[in-house]
């Protein structure tokens, strides 16, 4: 993943972050991830956190904002945190929109994409659309704030030609001599017009282009002009971290929450001549139960979910073996988050896998006879 130097968080006499005045978007289809992202934005001082949970809910609010005068969008949206997840519209997909499209409220608006893992890949084909920086989950406090003070302290040059535009792709994001700064070519025009002025007057030629604006989100931060890093407070940090650890300590609690939701359904399905409706229900919450287990340190949750989210979303018959493939998955669901079982769980998280996969399988062999 780029960006893995490590710069000091919180250090004396320097200039501070202040983002009481910032508005970011969060993009997270995993509803317990996106609120503890929420969270920890809102313990490290941003103003206004907006959140989506599917890029296409995102792209509509964007399109929204583009509607809105061009001083007005450069500050309403001041960076996006942005899951990868698969649907129609990628994380990717966004980027490419957000730099390319005509309706895009800012086309320099800094992009952070989150994802489980980033292969070579994906990252370079991230980077090839224009995205700024990346974020594994789960994410940590340090990650989180490491990326924030790259955005706003170290924001990397803008590159206009026929074929991409988007951050400065060499990665350096090292102080550059004056002198090597702007390329010697007589085809290349640096503009070092503020952001709102360069939106208004966006390029549709061929003219290679360099964006230099002034820094306008370290002057908003109140980080001031200099060239100096300007950093978070001790206690935002601090007050951060506490955020994590209590989110981490709440996850039972909310997923047995879903575990409870799962049996209301299973009881209503009961009686129910035609259950698609109820799987489909239970498919949703399974897919949630997926996602957040791993992420909160529950990886048995997140495999137990994703197979209950497998088996409803290829569409169940209304059967005696449906209602009891299903509550077998709530059943070891039931008995990992009863028993506090986090990680691999050892002997009895890999006895309950056993017991899982075994009574899977002989109800859908009884089924198939």
């Amino acid at each position: 993943v780029p960006n893995t130097e490590r710069r000091p968080l919180v250090r004396p006499n320097l200039a501070t972050i202040n983002l009481r005045s910032f508005t970011v978007l969060i993009v997270d289809q995993d509803d317990a991830h996106r609120w503890m992202m929420h969270n920890l934005l809102q313990a490290l001082g941003v103003g206004e956190i907006l959140t989506a949970n599917s890029n296409d809910d995102a792209l509509n609010l964007l399109k929204r904002l583009s509607k809105k005068s061009v001083t007005e969008r450069v500050d309403t949206v001041d960076f996006m945190i942005c899951d990868m997840f698969e649907e129609m519209l990628n994380g990717i997909d966004m980027v490419r929109w957000i730099r390319m499209n005509k309706d895009s409220p800012n086309r320099f608006l800094p992009v952070i994409l989150m994802a489980k893992t980033f292969d070579p890949k994906t990252v370079a084909e991230a980077r090839g659309f224009g995205a700024t920086q990346f974020l594994l989950k789960p994410v940590t406090v340090d990650a989180l704030v490491d990326r924030i003070l790259t955005v706003v302290n170290r924001p990397r040059p803008f590159v206009y030609n026929t074929a991409y535009f988007g951050p400065d792709r060499r990665g350096s994001l090292k102080p550059v001599p004056r002198e090597r700064r702007d390329l010697d070519r007589s085809d290349v025009r640096v503009d070092r017009s503020p952001l709102a002025t360069a939106l208004e007057r966006f390029p549709n030629d061929s003219v290679i282009r360099i964006f230099r604006p002034p820094n306008h989100l370290k002057r908003k931060a109140g980080g001031g002009d200099d060239n100096g890093d300007a950093l978070f407070t001790q206690g935002a940090v601090f007050k951060a971290q506490k955020e994590l650890e209590r989110s981490k300590e709440e996850y039972v609690g909310s997923a047995l929450d879903y575990v409870g939701s799962l049996q209301r359904i299973m009881a209503e399905a009961g009686a129910a001549p035609d259950k698609s409706e109820h799987f489909q229900r239970i498919h949703g919450l399974a897919k949630q139960l997926g996602l957040q287990g791993e992420t909160f340190g529950y990886p048995l949750v997140s495999m137990v979910g994703n197979s209950l989210m497998r088996f409803t979303g290829g569409g169940l018959p209304n059967s005696a073996s449906s209602i009891e493939l299903v509550k077998v998955h709530i059943d070891s669901l039931t008995v990992i988050l009863r028993n506090n079982i986090s990680g691999d769980g050892g002997t009895t998280g890999r006895e309950l896998v056993s017991q899982l996969q075994a009574a899977i399988k002989k109800i859908t062999r009884a089924a198939a006879g």
